[in-house]
């Protein structure tokens, strides 16, 4: 199994080749409009997922993680 790390490099690389793909197609014109957008939504989509993954260690961490420890509850007048 792949690392975030590792996976946010395959999704960067496939991003480019999609992308040198999208300018090779457009080049030739052999794809419809409606088929260059369906690759273009493709391409966002890819780049926003490695955008994602890559930014997942860019975040601070704590070493306990994120809890409530030593947080209680308020005390109202319904608390009888």
């Amino acid at each position: 199994m792949s690392t975030l790390k590792e996976m946010a490099h395959e999704y960067k690389v496939a991003a480019a080749k999609l992308a040198m793909a999208i300018e090779r197609h457009k080049k030739e014109g052999n794809l419809t409009p409606d088929e260059l957008n369906s690759l273009r939504a493709a391409l966002r989509d890819t780049r926003a997922t490695a955008h994602l993954l890559s930014g997942y260690y860019d975040t601070p961490r704590q070493d306990d993680g994120l809890t409530l420890l030593g947080m209680t509850a308020r005390r109202t007048r319904d608390d009888h």
